[in-house]
């Protein structure tokens, strides 16, 4: 019975396993991603037209009745039509560009999209997000600028005694420029919000970002805590309440925020503002540390809207002293839209301010207590605030001579009064001259020098030295290209291009090798140019400062340390190895570093192209670029605006450092195709290059097409020769230059 036991069982589990076996064996592989790249199908729900209408849709077959519910303020119910699949559906007229909030009422209840993601919530969710996108990029949405990070970052509240967090804004300019300072706006919440609201629905960094890239609102941080302390919305308004606020905010907040990031940390620099709630918070705790905060802003505060609101319960001595509060704030900002229930007594708030002799500003709009208001409230309040703040700018080379800290400020600054004009190897030739004194093609038609005298390092000699040192006694500023020779390649009986700089001749990795032949070689060069550096003094013996190109082009394959001869990061490594030989070992403490790439074209990223194998802010002070773009004045216009952008975003001084037609200019070439895009995107400086021969001469000379062209260049306010340049070497007033 046993082995009959055995035997049958062994069958069983034998049959078993074939039938298994049979059944994987049948079965196929059915998943398919066929369908999966297909184009996207429209949105159920919402749909922005293209006349700016907005189509809405849920599915509720069983529904009554259904109604949309559209905006946060004047909300009339739109009555939806429900079809046979039990899809109701509106669509609303056409609406002005902006975000806009709704929810859904079905039969009576009130629910939001869920076929829409974005919502508007704080300590609860409010409704759903849609937005209407204009011709015109709106102040409050992404657009194509410079972005900067958020932060958030966990604490623990002393005065709360328990762990909280905040949102910190830092703008772009944070992550490049690594030794400048910023000032700080303390932005609070409303009631029913977080900490987290002025960013996801007041688009507190979108506005900024966008503001900062036109030069409206200087760069800020902006730090975003939360204003409740017990739950409730109204726990933030309560005098305990916001005592406990202000402790927070002063033992634990601004000291960890001055600890952790790089703020300024003067009253001059610290601004506090707020909606609803937090604008009563921002009020008062501003007022009673007015030794600590120079601009106050407040939109739609409840509480001071509130004609019972009492003054020395929430600051005790504070609104009595007007000349205190005048004398301590830079700006006291009111703002309340007209349809807010709060208007009147805000109205009357503002009434009683100006009879107790308190400045102030007051702004309304035709808008209720909603987002869209204060997004612009703080649109207006940011660009009002941390004017004139001194300028921090700074250089690869900390110990700059006074003198070439001054020239670099005032490169940044220049700017704003016009653009140096430029020429290459001016004083040396021209069309039909050679070595005469005290000539240039600039002069022969203006009787005046190019404000900047660019020339080649290479083969630089006495002459050269000599006409620098004389266009500094001048006024004017000296740059130095370097079409260095292929230190590999260079050598008696070479034939154009072998041992040029046209010789891309893979080069850079051998000199990068410390110890090698051509490393000590390029050292031994570097030592000629330090020399020669060293030797352009003043007549008492000052260094005198030059910008410095050693490495143009470098975007270009025609030389030996651009892209093809190169690696990214051989170059970056090439690049630092000669600002630290010079600085460092050398000791050559009058240079401005330039860099220059060649952008002649229309870009789809020009920020990208003119940053290509950046070696660092704290290896470059100058972006340049050389651009020759014929007749494409959209290429020029374009790659200038990108580099007017930059340089905001990276704290240098642009210019272009090389441009001009070769014998083919027109007859209003200069005020036509040069002068009109750099009205409109001003940099320091426009250098044309040389005048060899009327077949290759790129600036203006007697007898051109452009010459009388030329001529208007030059009497235009804007267009700086060295009779009309400031003095560029003494530092001016609101700059420090690290």
């Amino acid at each position: 019975m046993k082995k009959t036991g055995i035997y049958l069982m062994a069958l069983v589990l034998s049959l078993t396993a074939a039938c298994i076996k049979l059944e994987a064996q049948s079965k196929r592989n059915t998943f398919s991603t066929d369908g999966w790249w297909e184009p996207a199908e429209p949105p159920f729900s919402p749909m922005v037209n293209d006349d700016n209408s907005i189509t809405f849709r849920i599915k509720a077959p069983d529904a009554k009745k259904v109604n949309l519910l559209f905006d946060e303020w004047d909300v009339v119910p739109q009555a939806m039509i429900k079809d046979k699949d039990g899809v109701w559906s509106v669509t609303t007229q056409s609406v002005a560009p902006r975000i806009y909030q709704y929810v859904f009422e079905v039969d009576g209840l009130k629910v939001i999209d869920f076929a829409n993601p974005v919502v508007k919530a704080g300590t609860s969710v409010y409704g759903s997000i849609v937005e209407v996108h204009g011709t015109i990029p709106r102040y409050d949405e992404l657009q194509d600028v410079l972005h900067g990070d958020i932060n958030v970052v966990k604490y623990t509240s002393t005065a709360l005694n328990r762990p909280r967090e905040m949102y910190v804004y830092l703008p772009p300019q944070y992550t490049m420029q690594n030794n400048r300072t910023f000032p700080v706006l303390y932005l609070r919440h409303g009631g029913g919000d977080n900490e987290s609201s002025w960013i996801n629905d007041g688009r507190a960094a979108y506005i900024l970002d966008n503001l900062t890239a036109e030069n409206k609102a200087a760069p800020m941080i902006i730090v975003m805590t939360n204003g409740l302390t017990d739950g409730s919305w109204a726990g933030g308004s309560t005098v305990e309440g916001m005592r406990s606020l202000e402790e927070e905010l002063l033992k634990d907040i601004i000291p960890m925020v001055e600890n952790r990031y790089r703020v300024k940390k003067d009253k001059g620099s610290r601004a506090i503002a707020g909606l609803s709630m937090g604008g009563g918070q921002a009020f008062v705790i501003g007022l009673r540390n007015t030794d600590k905060f120079s601009y106050i802003g407040q939109f739609s505060a409840g509480i001071l809207s509130d004609g019972k609101f009492d003054y020395e319960k929430y600051m005790p001595q504070v609104i009595g002293n007007s000349k205190a509060i005048n004398d301590n704030l830079k700006l006291l900002w009111i703002g309340c839209g007209t349809k807010d229930p709060r208007y009147q007594g805000h109205l009357d708030f503002v009434k009683d301010l100006n009879e107790k002799g308190i400045r102030n500003e007051f702004y309304d709009s035709a808008y209720g207590h909603e987002w869209e208001f204060w997004r612009q409230q703080l649109r207006d309040f940011s660009q009002k605030i941390f004017k004139n703040q001194q300028v921090e700018l700074s250089m690869a080379d900390p110990l700059a001579t006074p003198e070439t800290k001054a020239l670099y400020a005032n490169l940044w600054l220049i700017r704003d009064k016009g653009v140096l004009f430029g020429h290459h190897d001016y004083p040396s030739y021209g069309i039909g001259w050679r070595g005469d004194k005290d000539r240039s093609d600039v002069k022969d038609l203006t009787g005046d020098y190019p404000a900047v005298y660019s020339l080649d390092m290479n083969r630089i000699n006495q002459t050269k030295i000599d006409f620098i040192k004389a266009a500094y006694k001048r006024g004017g500023v000296s740059m130095l290209v370097w079409h260095q020779n292929n230190p590999l390649t260079e050598g008696p009986g070479t034939k154009y291009p072998v041992g040029t700089a046209w010789d891309n001749t893979k080069v850079v990795d051998q000199i990068l090798t410390e110890g090698s032949e051509m490393n000590i070689k390029y050292k031994k060069i570097l030592d000629r140019v330090a020399d020669a550096l060293h030797s352009m003094k003043d007549d008492s013996g000052r260094p005198i400062p030059v910008i410095f190109r050693p490495l143009h082009e470098h975007t270009q394959a025609w030389n030996w340390w651009g892209s093809k001869a190169t690696t990214e990061a051989e170059f970056i490594a090439f690049w630092r190895f000669i600002v630290h030989y010079l600085r460092d070992v050398r000791s050559v403490h009058n240079v401005i570093y330039a860099i220059s790439p060649q952008m002649d074209e229309v870009y789809t990223d020009a920020k990208g192209r003119l940053l290509y194998r950046w070696p660092g802010n704290e290896y470059v002070d100058f972006l340049g670029m050389d651009c020759y773009h014929g007749r494409n004045t959209q290429a020029f216009e374009a790659n200038l605006k990108a580099m007017a952008e930059l340089s905001d975003y990276l704290g240098k001084p642009v210019g272009v450092t090389e441009t001009g037609l070769e014998n083919n200019h027109t007859a209003d070439y200069w005020t036509k195709d040069i002068l009109n895009p750099l009205l409109k995107y001003p940099v320091s400086m426009v250098i044309a290059w040389r005048n060899e021969k009327p077949e290759h001469a790129y600036g203006p000379y007697k007898g051109d097409v452009s010459a009388d062209d030329f001529v208007k260049f030059y009497n235009h306010k804007f267009s700086l020769f060295e009779q009309n340049v400031p003095n560029l070497y003494v530092m001016p007033e609101g700059i420090i230059v690290k």
